[in-house]
């Protein structure tokens, strides 16, 4: 292992993504890595304290020239203060899907039964079983190696979570009742695609991402008809959506028989969640 200064090491990594981003953004992602990497403050890069080079920095350093997120190439990221690892099965977590951890956790009782959908890496049902140890914590997803990546996310932040291989669109081939469901499905059209940066079009699984432009709420569908079926009497689905679709999103789930439906805005000020509840006896 080499050692090298951290401020040359920032300098480093601003100099190899610059033609990627313009010069503020370039460095606050140099600062990330190091937070990232080897856990670094602001003020440890101030004090030049120095850090170990593992040995395939040079083809790391090459990746992240090439404009691969920081997240893929440090193998981890970070999502409400923990630090879970990511590869290209699984999408990046994203501050607005913390949001929903919280509506969830406002949603649940205290022994409540939950089950993510389309778990990917596994951060939401793991922030939750760790911030709420009482609850009972399942998690789905059609990817083998996203459940492998979650998995083993699971076992390093010692979170009690039962992950299964399952299609949302094969649903009655499955189990169980859950007093909340929960999912960030793919939701992004293929006409958005044009609006999208590359670093997420070229490294980010189109699996977990896209939807056909003329079938938008097709995993909306899906889980609406699943959680109707499958929910508690007065249970709750929780939703992450595309913010250009919240009204039809909300129809959709009123014409399949939920009865109190609610749209909520993330810290961005978009429509990015929609919490539903099944009706009671």
């Amino acid at each position: 292992m080499k050692l090298i200064s951290s401020p040359i090491l920032i300098q480093q990594i601003t100099d190899a993504i610059s033609t990627h981003y313009d010069a503020t953004e370039a460095r606050a992602i140099a600062f990330r890595c190091l937070d990232v990497g080897w856990n670094l403050s602001s003020m440890d890069i101030i004090l030049k304290k120095e850090v170990e080079l593992p040995a395939d920095w040079p083809s790391r350093l090459a990746r992240l020239a090439t404009g691969e997120p920081l997240q893929y190439v440090m193998g981890k990221a970070y999502f409400r203060d923990y630090l879970f690892e990511v590869n290209s099965e699984t999408l990046i977590p994203r501050p607005e899907t913390e949001e929903l951890v919280e509506l969830v956790l406002e949603k649940a009782s205290k022994n409540a039964s939950v089950l993510d959908v389309g778990t990917g890496s596994g951060c939401i049902p793991i922030s939750l079983k760790l911030e709420r140890p009482s609850l009972q914590v399942e998690a789905w997803d059609i990817s083998k190696g996203a459940l492998e990546m979650a998995r083993q996310n699971a076992e390093t932040l010692r979170a009690a979570v039962s992950f299964q291989q399952q299609d949302i669109f094969a649903w009655p081939s499955s189990n169980g009742h859950w007093d909340i469901i929960v999912s960030n499905p793919p939701y992004v059209t293929e006409e958005e695609k044009k609006e999208m940066a590359n670093h997420v079009l070229d490294f980010e699984p189109h699996l977990a991402l896209f939807v056909p432009n003329d079938d938008a709420l097709k995993y909306y569908e899906a889980l609406a008809d699943f959680a109707i079926e499958r929910l508690s009497y007065g249970g709750y689905l929780c939703l992450e959506i595309n913010q250009y679709f919240g009204t039809q999103t909300m129809e959709l789930l009123f014409s399949k028989g939920f009865q109190e439906v609610q749209l909520k805005k993330d810290f961005k000020g978009n429509d990015r969640m929609i919490v539903a509840q099944k009706s009671g006896l």
